[in-house]
């Protein structure tokens, strides 16, 4: 009975232990910064956010990027864990990526925040909107679409926190590894 009871309850931990090691972990910044990789959740003074995947494309929904560049489509899951309704804007988060010409990594914005630039119908219905609202504890999932560097597969997603007496809080970086599809 006793190896019975001791077996069991053996069992149960290494099930617990398993389960943790499959969940994502949550990332806090340390010293004002935060870094993850694909996967992981980001926690910041407003939401959490995870980048679930990421590849790069030549083409996506009829949309074509410029010369010289493909597409990041990076798969995104915001969840309002700042305890009252939040505006979230497309362009809160940007793509960091090596330019051998710069001497520093060079961003840009989803592609739907440039005001020149006309996105399909059908692109638009899978992507996050370029504004939207989240209530408290509500979670929203979408794509975000970046122009990139052509051939490039590593990138950095990065927000910032800004508050509303234009001052700026903690740093994070997303590490991800986008294959061309």
């Amino acid at each position: 009975m006793k190896k019975t009871i001791a077996a069991l309850l053996s069992a149960a931990m290494l099930a617990l232990i398993l389960t943790a090691c499959g969940s994502s972990p949550v990332i806090l910044p340390e010293d004002g910064v935060a870094e993850g990789k694909q996967g992981d959740t980001m926690r910041t003074y407003f939401f959490d956010y995870t980048v679930n995947s990421a590849y790069t494309c030549s083409k996506y929904e009829g949309y074509i990027p410029s010369p010289g560049y493909d597409l990041l489509v990076a798969e995104v899951t915001v969840k309002n864990t700042f305890g009252e309704s939040i505006t979230m804007f497309d362009w809160d988060f940007l793509v960091l990526f090596d330019d051998d010409t710069q001497e520093e990594d060079v961003y840009d914005y989803p592609i739907t925040s440039y005001e020149d630039v006309e996105i399909p119908a059908d692109a638009l219905a899978t992507l996050l909107p370029t504004q939207y609202d989240l209530a408290n504890d509500e979670s929203r999932s979408g794509l975000l679409l970046f122009e990139v560097p052509a051939g490039e597969t590593h990138f950095t997603i990065s927000y910032i926190e800004s508050f509303d007496d234009d001052t700026t809080g903690d740093m994070f970086y997303v590490d991800i590894d986008a294959p061309h599809k």
